[in-house]
């Protein structure tokens, strides 16, 4: 099969790129707060006119995997577009954000009375910004007594809002999650060798979490927070993804490297 199968296409500005017709590679990181990731998109060999159609801002998604299984693994907005020459060559890199640069979205002062619940403020603050809620369960909901007043970026607002209710949050794909890691509706993936996983499975702990640092064949269905059935001779059982990056190129690496926690 062309290119052993794998399978690329990235949509921006009207136009869609195809691996079996262009050089692609890239890399699309995941992870489990509300800073934006930013991709690094490199495509050979576009005309100065193509170039020039490719705004900041633009909207830019990217379908990846095999043939007969694909799926997105990025869509969020254009941040840059620099091309550069490599011998005879020409190479573009587009930077993607996967969601608007929330950070510069601040308030001041804004005064809850006595008593408001946590999803009352949430809710709130992401309505200020537009920042549409793809899931929302809390741990617990924390009542604050004393009222609460909100002041600064309204991401860290959230983020902390969230800590008080002992309960995640991040931006995937320009939508908000509040979440348990270990709890939601995501779609539970099985891993061994037969299924992709790559090398041994490295075992990886902190202060407050244990878990494997695993690399597999690209597989568009895992972004933070979805369930791992891992088969392997290190580790057997149930984990769950916090962060991690698809790498794609036509000839080198086509990879899900993910960081997991028990």
């Amino acid at each position: 099969m062309a290119n052993f199968g794998r399978v690329v296409e990235v949509m921006v500005a009207g136009m869609t790129f195809s691996m079996d017709k262009f050089n692609i590679e890239g890399t699309v990181p995941f992870d489990d707060d509300t800073l934006p990731n930013e991709s690094e998109i490199k495509i050979w060999n576009l005309t100065a006119e193509t170039i020039n159609k490719i705004k900041r801002g633009d909207t830019l998604m990217i379908n990846a995997g095999y043939i007969g299984d694909v799926g997105v693994i990025l869509h969020g907005f254009v941040s840059a577009v620099r091309s550069r020459r490599e011998g005879v060559d020409k190479v573009t890199s587009i930077y993607v954000i996967d969601s608007e640069d929330l950070s510069k979205r601040t308030l001041k002062d804004v005064s809850y009375k006595e008593g408001t619940l946590a999803s009352y403020i949430i809710k709130d603050m992401a309505g200020q910004i537009g920042l549409r809620i793809a899931q929302f369960e809390l741990v617990r909901d924390y009542r604050y007594m004393d009222g609460y007043t909100a002041s600064g970026e309204v991401t860290g607002i959230i983020a902390k809002v969230a800590e008080d209710c002992k309960t995640a949050v991040y931006i995937n794909k320009g939508r908000l999650y509040i979440r348990n890691l270990k709890r939601g509706a995501d779609n539970r993936f099985k891993l061994s060798a037969d299924t992709g996983l790559i090398g041994v499975p490295e075992y990886q702990e902190d202060d407050e979490t244990k878990g494997y640092q695993i690399t597999s064949q690209l597989q568009y269905r895992i972004t933070t927070a979805s369930v791992v059935d891992l088969i392997s001779q290190t580790f057997t059982g149930r984990l769950y993804v916090r962060s991690g990056a698809h790498t794609f190129s036509r000839t080198g690496d086509f990879t899900t490297a993910m960081e997991t926690i028990l």
